[in-house]
């Protein structure tokens, strides 16, 4: 799905250049059949009784990407219209009206858009147009409502859910609490209040990571809260070419280091800032953060005290750490959490040597000295003494690299039929929810 920063531009008026475009292009190529759900009812079905695929789920989103006829994927793999027996997409978009704002895409997909002058009036104008589209005489045509984000498309889920008796389910996607969220739209400064009314009406919620989860779980009760699924080819990393050079972009470094994380009061970047400010005395090598967070600030003042802050390069807003993972020497991962579980995985894939703080996990996954460094967490020194050694030892390196790339092979198969039924069935668990616990906020 792609990502864009909103940062230095109006969201709804490029979304509504995007929709405008994609509407206007199918009508030329007649590409997109302008058929209801209702005459579609009479034509022969799609899937037969007896087929896994027996859910007609509605999708709300925001994501104007979802548009575009070729892609209506959640993740990057899976097809929707592969997942469910019909698919129903509801765009909210802030703008004028388009002209046709209900497309079928595939045999079992529609598209609907539905637009108001207002970002906070897109919900309304959401249900309405469900009202009109998906309520016939046999009553409310979905199974299953899903809402791709904890703001608009909440708003709009819960209203439907609650006037046509349908279960919801909502997935949070990105952190709202974060100050990196307030800053990819002007308005997300208001955006970032709704969670708190519309998550505690959700018995099933579903987040992209292991930090989201539990910011959910802190907050509010919810009866059933997990991490959706994901797919991660790792392996596929192995033979990705690099897109960029780091030492031609951070002349004169010949030795780069990375971290990457989150730059919050949890982080320990502090960790491997203290660990490698031996090393960083040399001019040649220098250490790259890939991150934003309320404690960045914190960490720069840090390196200017330890007189290494021109060898110490803070970026923002990167979306894609593959490139980097890809071009630098060194991963350092002080981090013991899920997500950075996940950065020391597809570095290992990506080939780089890596010392990481040692976690009962990474001892399963990781051969200390064969596939990496594991250090004690708050051990400084034993992270410093590790980095001197990768440093010197271009040998080790080579083997590190070698021994991690070859148990990615081993350890992480790719399946992406095992992971299609878990995603599927991720989803649909919000059919058997009963609301047994109450909500708290």
């Amino acid at each position: 799905m792609a990502k864009r920063s909103l940062g230095m531009e109006d969201a709804s008026s490029r979304a509504s250049s995007e929709l405008e475009y994609v509407l206007r292009d199918s009508k030329k190529t007649e590409a997109v059949p302008r058929v209801t759900v209702e005459e579609a009812l009479a034509q022969p079905r799609i899937l037969q009784p007896g087929s896994r695929n027996v859910t007609r789920a509605l999708f709300i989103s925001r994501d104007t990407s979802l548009l575009n006829p070729e892609t209506q994927t959640l993740d990057g793999f899976l097809k929707l219209s592969d997942l469910f027996e019909e698919v129903h997409i509801l765009i909210l978009r802030q703008g004028i009206a388009p002209k046709d704002p209900v497309l079928r895409v595939a045999d079992n997909v529609w598209l609907y858009t539905a637009a108001a002058p207002f970002w906070w009036l897109t919900p309304k104008a959401g249900v309405r147009l469900v009202e009109e589209q998906l309520v016939f005489a046999a009553g409310f045509r979905p199974d299953l409502i899903v809402a791709r984000d904890p703001f608009e498309s909440a708003l709009a889920a819960v209203e439907i859910s609650k006037r046509f008796a349908c279960p919801a389910q909502l997935h949070v996607l990105e952190d709202y609490t974060s100050a990196d969220f307030i800053r990819q739209a002007p308005n997300n400064r208001w955006r970032r209040f709704l969670p708190r009314f519309t998550v505690k009406r959700f018995l099933s919620v579903r987040t992209a990571t292991s930090t989201i989860e539990r910011i959910i779980a802190k907050r509010f009760t919810i009866p059933d809260l997990s991490i959706l699924p994901r797919f991660q080819n790792y392996e596929s990393l192995i033979n990705i070419e690099p897109t960029i050079d780091l030492k031609e972009k951070y002349k004169p470094f010949v030795f780069i280091m990375l971290y990457i994380g989150k730059l919050n009061h949890e982080s320990t970047l502090y960790r491997a800032i203290d660990a490698a400010r031996f090393a960083l005395r040399n001019p040649r090598v220098g250490l790259v953060v890939l991150g934003d967070g309320v404690a960045k600030g914190e960490f720069q003042k840090r390196t200017k005290i330890l007189g290494i802050e021109k060898q110490v390069v803070f970026e923002s807003n990167v979306t894609n750490a593959v490139p980097y993972l890809k071009s630098a020497n060194l991963l350092i991962v002080t981090d013991t959490d899920a997500d950075s579980d996940e950065v020391a995985i597809r570095g290992a894939a990506a080939g780089l040597p890596i010392i990481m703080s040692r976690t009962q996990k990474r001892e399963d996954i990781f051969e200390h000295g064969v596939s990496a460094f594991l250090c004690e967490e708050t051990d400084i020194q034993s992270y410093a003494d590790r980095i001197n050694d990768i440093l010197n030892n271009i040998a080790l390196r080579r083997i590190f690299v070698d021994n991690a790339q070859m148990m990615i092979v081993d350890k992480f198969h790719q399946d992406l039929p095992t992971y299609k039924e878990a995603y599927r069935t991720s989803v649909e668990q919000a059919l058997f929810i009963e609301p047994d616990t109450p909500n708290e906020d």
